[in-house]
């Protein structure tokens, strides 16, 4: 059995779930194609229509996104008379969650905040799939079992445990948070390596014999 490292956000809930998916119909997505010109990038298509209805796009305290039907455009203006076309896609806190409204994959995400006076809005250096990852961790560490390893010596105890090898825990210094995600097949398992600032921050880890033993 294998010690899987660095899993991307789709198959690091494909294992989560069991390969369950339940998500946003196809036809909605259609429908608000034809009718208000929504287009979604390809990463939040496929994140909605497989998880949209379940836990993991459901915390009312992490980011969440919303139904194609309730989604808005919104020009934001900016500097000497610029203008950024965005599309509203979800929420987080008193955030609102938006990209640029064009066409794209997996771009980065902007937040912003609306007041009666004003709209601000602020750069993010997470893509969508990179939030998908923080919404998954958020959804492990509310599972009952999950352990928050912040102490060095528990985690490195858990880390051997489960066959993790800390030198192929990957990330990207140029992202102010990050997390690696890895899944131990033998003792199903789940790690999620978060990094702050590029810097090795703390460990979580969830164990459970519902997880599927691979991809």
């Amino acid at each position: 059995m294998a010690v899987l490292h660095n899993l991307d956000a789709f198959d690091a809930l494909k294992i989560f779930y069991q390969g369950e998916t339940d998500g946003f119909s196809e036809d909605d997505f259609a429908a608000n194609l034809k009718s208000r010109v929504i287009v979604l990038p390809t990463v939040l298509h496929r994140f909605l229509r497989e998880y949209g209805y379940m836990a993991v796009n459901r915390l009312s305290d992490a980011p969440r996104f919303i139904h194609p039907n309730i989604m808005t455009k919104r020009i934001f203006r900016y500097g000497d008379n610029k203008e950024l076309p965005l599309l509203i896609v979800g929420r987080v806190g008193e955030f609102e969650i938006t990209v640029l409204d064009e066409p794209s994959n997996d771009p980065c995400v902007f937040l912003m905040k609306i007041t009666p006076n004003q709209a601000q809005l602020l750069p993010s250096d997470d893509t969508l799939t990179e939030l998908f990852k923080v919404m998954l961790v958020n959804l492990i560490m509310k599972t009952d079992g999950a352990v928050a390893a912040d102490d060095p010596e528990l985690a490195v105890k858990l880390l051997r445990e489960n066959g993790f090898d800390i030198e192929k825990i990957e990330n990207n210094p140029a992202l102010h948070r990050e997390y690696s995600i890895g899944f131990s097949e033998e003792t199903r398992t789940f790690m999620a390596a978060e990094f702050n600032g590029g810097e090795l921050a703390r460990f979580f880890f969830l164990s459970s014999e519902k997880f599927l033993k691979g991809l």
